[in-house]
């Protein structure tokens, strides 16, 4: 029978079933289930919002229909999470077993497969459909936390050199903006380039789907990992729908993380047929406008110093719920 794994002890048990298993364990989970014959822990599978992962069956039970159980229990309590759209990562010798029982594959490294279930990528791309044009195009992914004169540059910049810009603005709420905002915002900023078409990336993008350690800050292996797949994800999926030969980004002076992001896209987008264009940081009052810095003004009160880092629709947002805002900096948010 299938239970939920509540107590230290039975968490030490699924943990030891998964080092046995070649797995590894990730304490970030809100559920985890396990499978019980005669008292013993047989099978496991853990989720956290609507990724599934750490699912493994003891050798002598993976040929019975178990693995098949312990699936379609965990995607049940996604379900009743509230959660129709769900991923799970995998090694990648384990993916048809997945695919066995209708999850889609999305993307693979050496290391990493993840395979979705429910929604899929090719429905986010048909819903952007409308505005896909033919062309030399670009596209450009950005959080915009908040949209400043740096992104708005940018953005200019690539509309100057392209026929039509794609902009993924990251979906992810894990941000001190609200992505609602954040989009809006961006909207707002780019209305007078004809050439630009403003998107959410859905869950494919920099998100704790293809992303997680952009907001986790996980080890640096499994940030290498994470990379390859939202690459992928963009690079074999996203950039041929919309005719996407070139991705623009900004050079990164201070964000570690961010910076080998943009040496990967470097090394990656050539092997995909897509130029990589980094363009230096905009300036003003003798430093580089970012987004960190607008909020340390914003939450410091510097407001007035705000004006020549953001357009006027970011400037009212910000001054009008600067309360709210600190109140919410007490969560860590993402740095760009």
């Amino acid at each position: 029978m299938i239970g939920y794994l509540l107590t230290d002890s039975r968490i030490r048990e699924a943990r030891e079933l998964l080092i046995d298993s070649g797995l590894e364990f990730d304490p970030n989970f809100d559920i985890f289930l396990g499978y019980f014959e005669a008292g013993k822990l047989i099978a496991v599978g853990a989720r956290h919002k609507n990724v599934l992962k750490m699912v493994a069956v003891v050798s002598e039970h993976r040929d019975t229909g178990i693995f098949a159980e312990m699936i379609s229990a965990l995607v049940k309590d996604a379900f009743q999470a509230g959660y129709e759209h769900t991923f799970v990562f995998t090694k990648p010798e384990y993916s048809q077993s997945f695919q066995y029982l209708n999850f889609r594959p999305l993307a693979k490294t050496d290391d990493v497969a993840v395979l979705e279930y429910g929604y899929c990528i090719q429905d986010y791309l048909n819903k952007w459909k409308s505005i896909v044009r033919t062309g030399e195009n670009s596209g450009i992914v950005m959080n915009c936390n908040p949209f400043t004169f740096g992104h708005r540059y940018l953005i200019e910049t690539a509309a100057a050199r392209s026929e039509n810009v794609y902009v993924f603005v990251v979906e992810e709420d894990s941000s001190l903006i609200p992505f609602r905002v954040r989009l809006e915002l961006v909207k707002k900023g780019t209305q007078d380039l004809g050439n630009v078409h403003i998107l959410s990336t859905g869950p494919y993008a920099v998100s704790r789907i293809t992303f997680p350690s952009y907001f986790l800050k996980d080890s640096e292996k499994v940030t290498q990992q994470q990379l390859k797949l939202d690459l992928s994800i963009f690079c074999g999926q996203i950039a041929p729908a919309f005719g996407i030969k070139k991705r623009f980004a900004g050079q990164e002076p201070v964000c570690r993380l961010t910076a080998i992001y943009n040496e990967a896209m470097k090394q990656t987008l050539p092997g995909y047929g897509i130029e990589f264009v980094e363009i230096e940081r905009k300036t003003a009052g003798g430093r580089i406008i970012s987004a960190s810095s607008v909020r340390e003004m914003l939450l410091g009160g510097e407001t007035e110093k705000l004006r020549e880092m953001v357009p006027e629709a970011t400037y009212k947002y910000l001054t009008e719920n600067t309360g709210v805002l600190a109140s919410k900096n007490a969560t860590p948010v993402l740095n760009s």
